[in-house]
């Protein structure tokens, strides 16, 4: 996979994840995507505070969680810097290594908070359905960090990871972020395939590692609501 697509040719109708990308790297949505990263940042950081306040983290795997999270702040603070140095100066090779960065810890924190819930799925006794909020936190954590995991692939991947459908005789639409919710939705969901069409090999791995994840979060759901 090269780092981002080249330009489309004159004359040729560029592809909707190229024009996504122009979007995301021009004008006021550099800010935008700097913004996107502290939210996640934010979200996994309360989240993980959240758990360890209930006593929802494993023993074993608490150490780790406090690790990554320090480590999480730290990164998002260099993260953070280099990806508007390369934002403002439309450095596309050091904007995919910096994306690339956050995302691949981004989604190492989610594996550990889903390996945590499994580990104390057994010992956790709820006194009522309410008690379950961790999971779903963990589950809508999940979808969003992998739908901004699909955003970076498809703008990444030359003429894009997904085969967005258009109707007869219209170009195909520039994706919105809903979109890839959507995507992220289905696939934490139901496992099926959406309306879009996938056609990179990294984006199957990506879905298909989210499909493991999902399935873990059911078990422990059904673990805990049998407690509960």
């Amino acid at each position: 996979m090269t780092p981002f697509e080249p330009e489309a040719p004159l004359g040729i109708e560029p592809s909707p994840a190229l024009t996504l990308r122009h979007r995301l790297t021009q004008g006021k949505s550099r800010f935008q995507v700097i913004v996107a990263t502290a939210l996640v940042w934010i979200m996994d950081t309360r989240l993980v505070w959240r758990l360890e306040q209930h006593h929802m983290v494993a023993n074993t795997f608490s150490p780790l969680l406090n690790t990554m999270e320090q480590a999480s702040t730290a990164l998002f603070l260099v993260v953070s810097v280099g990806l508007a140095v390369a934002l403002y100066r439309s450095k596309n090779r050091a904007l995919f290594l910096w994306g690339l960065i956050y995302l691949v810890f981004s989604l190492l924190q989610v594996v550990a908070n889903v390996l945590s819930m499994v580990a104390t799925a057994s010992s956790a006794k709820g006194g009522g359905l309410t008690t379950l909020w961790d999971v779903a936190a963990v589950y809508m954590g999940s979808v969003i960090v992998f739908m901004f995991i699909y955003i970076f692939l498809d703008v990444t991947t030359p003429g894009g990871a997904f085969v967005w459908p258009s109707r007869d005789g219209e170009p195909a639409p520039t994706p919105h972020i809903i979109d890839y919710l959507f995507i992220s939705l289905n696939v934490n969901s139901t496992y099926g395939p959406t309306s879009e069409a996938v056609i990179s090999r990294a984006t199957k791995l990506f879905m298909a590692l989210q499909v493991l994840l999902a399935i873990l979060m059911f078990t422990v759901l059904i673990a805990r609501s049998v407690s509960a």
